[in-house]
């Protein structure tokens, strides 16, 4: 689908727009969503109420987007017409193009244009040397809709560009680090346009940084495909050789906000430091290579580090080594906490070595990526697929052979508002006339 092509229902929006459609402009901050928000809901009124929802909160997401995105004025039009609601959201960036993304069930950002195609019968986004609009229709009893044709693909980069090789690229843990890096970006910008905050980067520097983040991002994407399968993949990517001064700036901000994180003035959660390293290992290779140096693989540039100290942690253990089911607890850096007597003799540890220890030790070093991942989406949205409800998974004894275990976790909160994670072990019984 080109740019100006609408979504399963149509070629481009239906009917022109009317001359005497309502329209309103507001300038990039954050109370013109709100503003957005009223004017759909004033304008929209005597359409059924459940429309004129769907249609508040579809320009909620794109006035957001304009204003963290585009950073120029944005316009909202909005009409009914034979039972169905029209909207356009028009920008003054024609470079920044639409760029929908695939999210999982955990992600906590990037979902706004997935909600347009999830609930408009008909949407689509028409660029021009001035600027872009992004539109949508809503009917009140539409037919089923067919799978969408898509938002049209963007276009190639100009200018010169460099390949940059990323060797080795541990698949989940970048996009762990690509949401987590979008909710830090997000609330730092955020903050920083309302004016209410002085220790996030200035807006100039956000802007530029996610520029820059979103750039490599589109680079890397591209080259990985839309679904890579593979857990580690090497990839040459293409990247406008004037994007080389913006990456410092992307790790300066990215350090500054995630130390706000870190010291709890931000809402979301700071990096994990596998998060942290994959981020500052791939801004290396960025810069590096588009230096002249070679590449690096992830696999030589990061082991596993077992010798950080541990965070101290204000936790009462005394109920976990009380009891007799083989337990595991660690806090939300992933550290383990306490090891009682029952889980130090299955996994073959001195309950005291493990205390301080990163919990991927307990992990086959095939499925660490996933769970830091994993442990990261957590942590970002509050939500787990396995928080609460056994699964079968595979623990590393401490002689390196891997022990089948049913598990399941639990969340404590401790004193300070720490999370402290609890793991019930129990080894499934093994079937009758099994071996």
């Amino acid at each position: 689908m080109t740019a100006g092509e609408g979504g399963p229902y149509s070629g481009g929006m239906t009917g022109a727009t009317p001359a005497t459609a309502p329209a309103r402009r507001w300038p990039p901050r954050p109370d013109s969503v709100p503003a957005a928000r009223r004017f759909v809901r004033n304008t929209l009124a005597g359409t059924p109420p459940d429309v004129v929802d769907e249609a508040e909160l579809l320009v909620s997401e794109l006035v957001t987007n304009a204003v963290l995105h585009a950073h120029t004025e944005v316009e909202v039009r909005a009409w009914a017409r034979t039972g169905r609601v029209h909207v356009r959201v028009r920008d003054r960036e024609p470079h920044r193009t639409v760029a929908p993304h695939s999210r999982g069930l955990e992600a906590g950002t990037g979902r706004g244009l997935q909600l347009v195609e999830d609930l408009a019968a008909g949407y689509g986004v028409e660029c021009d040397s001035c600027g872009k609009t992004v539109w949508f229709e809503l009917w009140p009893e539409a037919p089923e809709i067919p799978p969408a044709a898509g938002w049209g693909e963007a276009p190639p980069a100009t200018g010169p560009t460099a390949s940059v090789l990323l060797v080795d690229l541990p698949v989940a843990l970048y996009a762990a680090a690509q949401r987590h890096q979008e909710a830090l970006l997000r609330e730092c910008q955020l903050a920083a346009l309302a004016g209410q905050r002085s220790d996030v980067p200035p807006p100039g520097d956000l802007r530029a940084a996610q520029g820059g983040r979103q750039g490599l991002d589109a680079g890397v994407t591209a080259a990985l495909g839309p679904h890579p399968v593979e857990p580690v993949c090497t990839a040459r990517v293409p990247v406008p050789r004037e994007a080389a001064p913006s990456v410092p700036l992307l790790r300066r901000v990215l350090d500054r906000a995630d130390a706000a994180a870190a010291a709890g003035r931000l809402l979301t959660r700071p990096a994990l430091p596998e998060i942290r390293r994959v981020s500052t290992w791939l801004l290396d290779q960025v810069a590096g290579q588009l230096a002249g140096a070679p590449a690096t693989p992830w696999t030589a540039a990061t082991k596993e580090d077992d010798a950080e100290p541990a965070i101290p942690a204000v936790w009462d253990p005394s109920a976990l080594h009380a009891g007799g089911v083989p337990c595991v607890a660690a806090d939300d850096g992933n550290r383990i906490l306490a090891v009682n007597r029952a889980a130090a003799a299955l996994l073959g540890w001195d309950a005291d070595v493990l205390v301080g220890r990163r919990l991927t030790v307990l992990i086959p070093p095939e499925w660490r990526e996933r769970h830091v991942a994993g442990f990261t989406s957590l942590l970002l949205t509050g939500e787990s697929r396995i928080l609460g409800r056994p699964v079968r998974v595979e623990a590393l004894h401490r002689d390196g052979h891997t022990i089948p275990v049913d598990l399941l976790i639990h969340a404590q909160e401790a004193r300070e508002g720490r999370t402290v994670f609890v793991a019930e072990l129990s080894v499934p019984e093994q079937r009758a006339g099994s071996a």
